[in-house]
């Protein structure tokens, strides 16, 4: 596994940190002052008010702000947060939780400061040598009349009722809603950059740095929704959503190769930036319908030369922006030196540059929007990479993208053992050849939606779960791929799925 030496975190990098670790990183804080420090003591008052800054942007971005505690692990706001470098002080936090047999802290977007406080004070103060301490601590929210922000134990929090599939549902949807306003977001950006770059010659680094930490964190706590949208394909601007598509793919596939945070967010922008030498090309060859003829060719193979000029024209060059110059001159070169520019003798491509060349012709091949106007299944797609991967590829990524793909990627559609007909929606990493599917058709032609896994490597030979049959050319059977993909929220989930 490749590490990269991490990039100390800028300011920037501190100020993005997600929702999930400002609030339980601020709430910590808090509690820890609490057990030192009066309430009208300086060093509490600046970590309340970082607790309250943190809450208030959690409800303004995501809704709620929620923090569960089951099973050793923290939810937030549904999603588990996993113990790493970033959570590193998580284990502090669970070892209060566990010893208040606390399940759950629940903050309301208008919970008063006052309220904070006495809930703060009420954490930091409670025995958890009694015999049951939750009790206590519940005895002490009510006498202190605490507004805004809800406690549950273990037992009785949220996902142990009996309306859990609800509730999970409503979390999913919610997780959908986030991820695709953070795609809109990504691809106007897009847009607005590639057009200040044309007309003004600039753009703007801190809001790309932004969206990239946006979309850095949406991956890390959600990658699945974020690839769901990556593979819709009917796009009236595909020029860019295909950036933002690979920008994706690079950030996922960076994650599975071991990246820090730093170069995560060198690879996103990278990735934002790879195709901008297109600025410099006619309109209408980009949104050509047609084949491209030789003259078309000449032009579009002159794109790479065309982006890294333009990035070193500038004027904004640091270590971030020379790794898009790299991204931008590298992407259409292969490892044996074959494709676009044409370099005399051997080279040492960029790290990034042979992640975002894999992205990039995943999604441009999937879209049949981009050079070859023929649609490729995904499946397909990752078949033809996979043929030349040990001559064109560099082989760790490859393995990073099969992993982030499985071997069915999203959008894959198939005919079932059972003879129904299902579109892969979401892949399973446990298992890379069992993804997840939405059944559209059952065998006798009736139609119905509902979710479920396949037979995997473990199901054993008297598994219920169909498997992978044959894969089917969803424009034979007149199906959209973006409209199934988008009803797999939807669906009912099928008793037999393994999760």
């Amino acid at each position: 596994m490749i590490q990269p030496n991490p990039a100390p975190q800028s300011h920037a990098e501190l100020e993005t940190e997600t929702p999930a670790l400002s609030v339980l990183k601020a709430l910590l804080a808090a509690w820890q002052a609490a057990a030192l420090y009066e309430e009208n003591n300086t060093v509490y008052r600046s970590r309340r008010e970082q607790l309250l800054k943190a809450v208030e942007n959690s409800c303004a971005t995501a809704g709620s702000c929620q923090i569960e505690y089951r099973g050793g692990y923290f939810f937030f706001n549904g999603d588990r947060l996993n113990y790493n470098r970033e959570f590193h002080f998580g284990r502090a936090l669970a070892f209060r939780f566990s010893a208040l047999k606390l399940g759950e802290l629940t903050f309301a977007a208008e919970a008063p400061s006052q309220s904070i406080d006495h809930a703060v004070f009420a954490l930091a103060h409670a025995d958890p040598r009694q015999d049951d301490p939750f009790s206590a601590l519940s005895d002490a929210w009510s006498a202190l009349r605490i507004e805004g922000i809800t406690i549950l134990p273990v037992s009785d929090a949220p996902a142990a009722t009996i309306d859990r599939e609800a509730t999970l549902a409503e979390r999913q949807a919610a997780r959908r809603r986030r991820a695709h306003a953070l795609f809109g977001r990504a691809e106007s950006f897009v847009q607005e950059m590639w057009e200040r770059v044309r007309d003004r010659n600039s753009f703007d680094a801190s809001s790309l740095q932004r969206i990239v930490h946006q979309l850095i964190d949406q991956i890390a706590h959600d990658e699945e929704t974020l690839l769901e949208f990556a593979s819709l394909r009917d796009f009236d601007e595909y020029t860019y959503y295909h950036s933002v598509n690979v920008a994706i793919y690079s950030i996922a596939v960076g994650m599975r190769m071991g990246l820090g945070r730093g170069a995560l967010t060198q690879l996103g922008m990278a990735a934002l930036f790879h195709d901008i030498g297109k600025v410099k090309l006619p309109q209408d060859l980009i949104t050509k319908p047609d084949e491209f003829n030789e003259d078309d060719w000449a032009q579009i193979k002159l794109h790479p030369i065309l982006g890294a000029l333009t990035i070193a024209s500038l004027h904004q060059i640091d270590a971030d922006i020379g790794s898009a110059m790299a991204g931008a001159f590298e992407h259409h070169l292969r490892t044996d030196m074959s494709g676009y520019p044409k370099i005399s003798g051997p080279r040492e491509l960029h790290l990034y540059s042979k992640i975002i060349a894999l992205c990039d012709v995943f999604d441009a091949m999937t879209s049949g929007r981009v050079y070859q106007k023929v649609h490729i299944s995904p499946d397909e797609a990752l078949r033809r990479i996979l043929y030349k991967g040990h001559e064109w590829y560099d082989p760790i990524a490859l393995k990073a993208l099969v992993h982030v793909l499985g071997l069915f990627p999203v959008g894959t559609v198939g005919k079932l053992s059972d003879g129904s007909i299902a579109i892969a929606v979401r892949n399973r990493p446990q298992d890379l050849f069992a993804p997840e599917v939405l059944i559209i058709r059952e065998a006798d032609e009736t139609p119905t939606r509902r979710v479920t896994a396949l037979a995997g490597a473990e199901s054993g030979p008297d598994s219920e779960l169909p498997s992978i049959e044959q894969i089917v050319n969803p424009d034979e059977l007149g199906i959209r791929i973006g409209d199934y993909i988008a009803m797999s929220y939807q669906a009912t989930e099928d008793p037999k799925s393994e999760s």
